[in-house]
């Protein structure tokens, strides 16, 4: 049996149990988000959590979008 703290640290890394217990409830929840609200609400929901996780995860945010923006408009030589 695994403890809680193995589990929560195993829960982020693909390819363990932990992990795949954790992506099938996200997808339980917003399939019944989708099915009880409709789509566009449930992709809102989805959306304001994306930048909630950018505004509390990314430290430094400036060189983040930055990145981003120089992988998009990668000149081919």
């Amino acid at each position: 049996m695994m403890d809680v703290k193995t589990f929560m640290s195993q829960m982020l890394h693909p390819g363990t149990v932990p992990c795949t217990i954790f992506g099938a409830g996200l997808g339980i929840i917003f399939a019944i988000l989708w099915l009880t609200i409709g789509v566009g609400k449930t992709l809102l929901i989805g959306l304001f959590c994306l930048i909630g996780a950018f505004f509390g995860g990314v430290k430094d945010k400036r060189a983040f979008i930055r990145s981003i923006a120089d992988f998009f408009h990668r000149e081919e030589n």
